[in-house]
């Protein structure tokens, strides 16, 4: 039914189609920049000339090489005739294909270069031309047969990389050869029907990686946006922006969000690269210029900075230095992406990803939480729907594996891109020893058209339900039941309400298929645990979280090693640590029911911040919930999915407690002191109201908590405090 509402939308709100043989600009350069200014923002040769020679930018200049597009623009700015005869040299040259989305990059690269060494002396040979020229005409028509021939998939990586290399080679030969408008035709027509519906339902984020999606398929969908406006004077940004909801902005957004305090991009799909060098300053470059956004334009220096600082400096991959020249702006007053709102969703009726965080402090202790509820899209997803991630100063709660040992490899299909690597539910045969559990393994790569994939079935496998945003509480609902046989679970609805920034409360409510069938919730970590009961803690980089069982009562946990699916186990090639080291299984001590609640508190503080008890109290006839916290008492009314009510009213703050545990420990003034440093000017540093943080503060308020100690006749243990 989702899919059928969508579908009525996008047909209804479809970019309208404008006529054929596109007027282009005659001159070169017309890819990215011209001689002179045009529109309402423009590059010229002139600013980049000025770039070339600014030392700010010396070390992506000292780069301009490798690809024909970066001498080629060495050429140009420098009058360099070395690089312009290399260049020439690789356009004469033409292309070894190999059949992959690379084809599309070096005839990509091939017509910029084309394009920007046009009007150098030494390209003035006509014979040199003309072998350029068809060279160029047989990689667009390359382009073309690949796209039409390898069956097109719309949220496949290869069907951006042809497009961009036909549309960019169409663009660049027209008044040099008849078939150009042939191929700039079919180019726009592939972006305009089915690339770029593809791209608004996935409302900014990409379903197979954020390695895959940066490196391909958003910069290459930006890469022909910025050539189209430069070329023609149409200016799909604006248009994507004003009709199909800004998804290309919320790419660059998504970029953002995605990476943890770390500098590592968040783990789902097959994440080749987590680093963020290389493949996020030219998405987010793109998209800063053409939107003039200043969070984008500080992000750009964000990225310079802190990738200066590590091993690999480059902020872009070799053949890509000329993305620093064009798109990054030294003197651009940036906005830092700070000011970003810390909660977001995106794609609630795609890929359906939630991120939320407590700030953004750059190798800080800010806590992260990343959960994803969606559709299939592809290879290159994983089938992880609900999955959930914990970080603070360090992964905590993790997906399990990596992409190693290949797409083929056992590690990879037998485990990695399965359910079982990642923090979501299972219903495990326990008759069947190696039996996994997870959800269905789908495979389509056949859809065309947004409505072939709207139509189907099989790629419906999870939907955002419920999305709510205040102050002191997010919550979301997300509902993956269709991921499953239904033979195996009829019902899968994960709810999760951060509460104050410190608990995370996980409902998981479960219905299965068949009651000999054992349901169990998955939790993979870096660290060994250490459970006691129905709690366990899990800790490193100086925070932990305490996850504790509420629901069910005679809840089981165990520990499995990492890799391991029933008796058969699927290691990576070298495994390492920080892609898991196991997982604790919460689950039943035997089967026999068909519905389950599954609930969990996770405490997620600094390392040594005692966690306190949690209670749940569940209305059998409503579904209503109620769970007294330690900050505070959280109500779910109404049925999971629905709910009528979601509020959380907090408790009563003890005087002196500024880390908000409901107890008064020396972990106050800790956290006194640490506010104070901060800012000496904050009011909750300010202990004795003399208007400014000293020591003085700390020892007074460390005074403060022995004398009410003292006068409570309490033990200083944080244990003897706890609220039953």
């Amino acid at each position: 039914m989702k899919k059928i509402l969508l579908l009525n939308v996008f047909l209804c709100l479809a970019w309208a189609a404008s006529g054929l043989a596109v007027e282009v600009f005659q001159g070169h350069p017309r890819l990215f920049f011209r001689d002179s200014t045009w529109g309402e923002r423009s590059l010229t040769t002139e600013q980049l000339r000025a770039r070339a020679r600014d030392p700010r930018y010396k070390a992506y200049v000292d780069r301009l090489t490798y690809s024909s597009a970066n001498y080629a623009l060495k050429a140009l700015l420098l009058d360099n005739t070395i690089a312009a005869k290399q260049c020439i040299l690789m356009l004469k040259n033409g292309f070894q294909f190999d059949g992959t989305t690379t084809d599309g990059e070096l005839v990509m690269w091939a017509a910029m270069a084309f394009d920007w060494v046009y009007n150098h002396p030494v390209f003035a040979d006509s014979a040199a031309r003309a072998v350029a020229v068809e060279n160029l005409i047989e990689g667009a028509r390359h382009c073309r047969d690949e796209y039409i021939g390898q069956g097109p998939h719309i949220f496949h990586t290869r069907m951006y990389g042809f497009a961009v290399g036909a549309a960019m080679a169409g663009l660049v030969l027209k008044g040099h050869h008849p078939d150009a408008d042939k191929y700039i035709d079919w180019a726009y027509g592939i972006f305009r029907d089915n690339l770029f519906p593809a791209r608004r339902l996935q409302d900014g984020t990409v379903h197979n990686s954020l390695a895959y999606g940066r490196r391909y398929t958003m910069w290459h969908t930006g890469h022909f946006m910025s050539a189209w406006y430069s070329a023609t004077g149409e200016d799909l940004y604006r248009m994507v922006r004003q009709e199909q909801d800004d998804w290309a902005w919320k790419e660059a957004l998504f970029i953002m969000y995605g990476r943890q305090p770390d500098g590592l991009l968040v783990r789902y799909g097959d994440n080749f690269r987590r680093t963020s060098e290389r493949f996020s300053f030219r998405v987010i470059g793109e998209r800063a210029f053409a939107y003039q956004e200043p969070v984008g334009a500080g992000y750009l220096d964000f990225l310079l900075e802190t990738q200066a600082q590590m091993p690999d400096p480059r902020v872009v991959e070799e053949g890509n230095a000329y993305n620093v020249l064009l798109w990054w702006d030294a003197d651009a007053v940036g906005v830092s992406h700070d000011t970003l709102p810390t909660r977001k969703l995106f794609s609630p009726e795609g890929t359906g990803m939630v991120f939320w965080r407590t700030g953004w402090e750059e190798g800080g202790d800010d806590t992260c939480i990343f959960f994803k509820c969606g559709d299939y899209f592809g290879d290159h997803g994983h089938f992880d729907q609900g999955h959930l991630e914990v970080f603070r100063g360090a992964p905590l709660l993790i997906e399990s594996g990596a992409y190693e040992g290949g797409f083929d490899g056992s590690h990879r299909l037998n485990y990695w891109r399965k359910t079982i690597a990642h923090n979501s539910v299972l219903a495990v045969d326990p008759a069947v020893p190696d039996d996994e559990g997870g959800q269905r393994i789908y495979r389509n790569q056949s859809e065309s058209t947004i409505e072939g994939y709207l139509a189907d079935e099989g790629s419906e496998t999870g939907d955002i339900v419920d999305y709510r945003d205040e102050d002191g509480l997010a919550y979301v609902a997300g509902d993956f039941s269709a991921a499953y046989d239904p033979q195996r679970i009829e019902l899968a609805l994960r709810e999760l309400a951060w509460v104050g920034e410190r608990y995370l409360v996980v409902v998981d409510n479960v219905s299965l298929g068949d009651n000999e069938l054992l349901p169990r919730v998955l939790w993979h970590y870096t660290v060994k645990p250490v459970i006691e009961g129905n709690r366990f803690t899990v800790a490193d980089g100086g925070s932990r979280a305490v996850v504790t069982v509420l629901s069910p009562a005679e809840a089981v946990l165990d520990t499995v090693r990492a890799y391991q699916v029933g008796t058969a186990y699927y290691p990576p090639p070298a495994p390492d640590p920080s892609w898991g080291i196991g997982r604790v299984e919460v689950s039943v001590a035997e089967p026999g029911e068909y519905d389950y609640l599954f609930v969990q508190v996770i405490d997620i503080a600094d390392e040594g911040v005692p966690a306190r008890d949690a209670s749940l109290q569940v209305d059998q006839a409503t579904g209503s919930l109620h769970l007294a916290l330690p900050s505070g008492d959280l109500d779910l009314e109404g049925e999971p999915g629905s709910r009528s009510l979601v509020r959380f009213t907090p408790g009563e703050v003890e005087t002196g407690d500024l880390n908000g545990d409901g107890q008064l420990t020396i972990a106050d003034v800790i956290a006194l002191v640490l506010k104070g440093r901060a800012d000496p000017a904050d009011p909750q540093a300010d202990w004795n109201g003399d208007g400014r943080y000293s020591i003085q503060d700390a020892i007074g308020l460390l005074l403060y908590i022995r004398d009410r100690a003292g006068s409570a006749g309490l033990a200083s243990s944080p244990q003897a405090r706890d609220i039953q």
